[in-house]
């Protein structure tokens, strides 16, 4: 919460529980953001994240939505949005800063003086929790007069792209890219560039069982950058690059357990009340 507050960035949690219920919920896991009530999910209708696989008649999950973050400016207006497919997933303080702050990087000076691509990949962390999302950073550096492509393509060829290999253990998620320009290409079709260097970033976790499912020990992260470079008059051959990044994973303390593993409260006996409390509200 201090690096929100001194971005001057507030953080809300909205909840289908009712006051009471999140009061106490806040004060046994030692929460110290805002929770807000929706016990008759008007909001979560608003936005339109009502978890329509749950039927009325299956109270209590009745009223749930999908989970999900929103970065919202100054205006109301959304600037961001994180849903996955996979529920336990959810984005990092760093994500939803850069977002909420419109942080963009500025890309290091190029290494090299050369024709071809050069790419820096890297990650953006200390750590890995346990279903946390960080990010992965391919940095391409792009000479003069050439650019990339990006989605959608015709066959045959190559947007960069970040792509990480198959693990039981990680989770990739969406990707970042920047704005890109259209360009008028010789056969009359118009498509989608990146005119300049650029900054991809891929969200990626963990699902503790990576690292073999040792707690605090490093997971290797692996995959490949793939890119086809351009000019006005002719294109290169799609390449790629390998990438092979260890990084140290941590398990994120879950409902039950307070700071430094104090145990809270017994997180089944809280969660029946919860959902007793929604029973008697029918």
């Amino acid at each position: 919460m201090p690096r929100f507050d001194a971005a001057g960035v507030k953080l809300f949690a909205l909840s289908y529980d009712k006051q009471d219920a999140l009061a106490e919920f806040a004060t046994a896991h030692e929460i110290t953001y805002t929770l807000l009530s929706d016990p008759h999910t008007d909001i979560i209708r608003r936005f339109g994240i009502l978890n329509t696989l749950i039927e009325p008649g299956d109270h209590p999950w009745y009223g749930l939505p999908f989970p999900g973050s929103y970065v919202i400016d100054a205006d109301g207006i959304i600037v961001a949005k994180y849903f996955e497919h996979n529920l336990a997933l959810r984005p990092g303080a760093d994500m939803l800063l850069r977002a909420a702050t419109g942080q963009v990087d500025e890309l290091p000076a190029r290494t090299g003086t050369g024709a071809e691509v050069e790419v820096d990949v890297s990650f953006d962390g200390r750590d890995l929790p346990t279903t946390v999302q960080r990010e992965l950073v391919a940095r391409f550096h792009v000479p003069r007069g050439q650019h990339l492509y990006a989605e959608p393509l015709p066959e045959g060829m190559v947007a960069a792209a970040i792509e990480v290999d198959d693990d039981i253990g990680i989770l990739s998620g969406a990707t970042w890219s920047p704005p890109t320009q259209s360009m008028k290409q010789a056969t009359g079709e118009t498509l989608q560039v990146y005119p300049n260097d650029v900054e991809l970033r891929l969200s990626i976790a963990h699902n503790g069982t990576a690292a073999n499912g040792r707690k605090q020990e490093p997971v290797t992260i692996s995959g490949r950058v793939v890119w086809q470079a351009c000019d006005d008059a002719q294109c290169n051959l799609p390449r790629s690059q390998r990438f092979e990044i260890s990084v140290p994973t941590t398990h994120v303390v879950r409902p039950g357990h307070g700071r430094h593993g104090k145990v809270a409260e017994d997180f089944g006996k809280h969660f029946t009340r919860l959902t007793e409390r929604h029973k008697s509200s029918d």
